[in-house]
């Protein structure tokens, strides 16, 4: 018995209850499942006009979630949206005024995570742990000198 294929209306729809995604990378996942250009480019539209689909505002609450959580710094967060077929532009009009201070208070909450014994921190490796994690030399400068006096 063969299985019939879903319309890419349906599969876009699975695809959403999953996980909240782009506009961009949901036409791309359909259009890698075989699926027709003008079906596909019917389905997304379908979607935004039920508001289904709105990237400005999925955007807006996944850059807020990750700003939230402190984890990343402000680039990698934009990084991460771009690869998930957001905006650029519009990312960078999210960036709060205080992004720098968040930088630096994310920045010294993972150098207290990963040197949590104090005798064990390295400035060099401390320096491209945070480096490689998007902050900039002004943030790490001060993230380390703020953790070493704490000591």
């Amino acid at each position: 018995m063969l299985k019939e294929k879903k319309s890419a209306l349906m599969k876009a729809t699975d695809l959403l209850a999953n996980q909240e995604q782009s506009s961009t990378v949901l036409r791309r996942k359909l259009l890698a499942r075989k699926y027709d250009a003008v079906e596909v480019d019917d389905a997304l539209e379908k979607l935004k006009r039920y508001n289904y689909l709105d990237d400005a505002e999925a955007c807006r609450r996944q850059f807020e979630n990750f700003y939230a959580d402190g984890r990343l710094s402000v680039r990698q967060i934009v990084a991460k949206l771009i690869q998930r077929g957001f905006d650029k532009n519009f990312i960078e009009r999210l960036i709060p005024d205080d992004a720098d201070e968040h930088d630096l208070l994310a920045a010294e909450k993972l150098l207290a995570k990963k040197f949590p014994d104090a005798l064990k921190f390295d400035k060099t490796k401390a320096w491209q742990f945070l480096s490689t994690r998007g902050f900039d030399v002004d943030v790490v400068t001060s993230a380390i000198e703020n953790f070493t006096q704490a000591e």
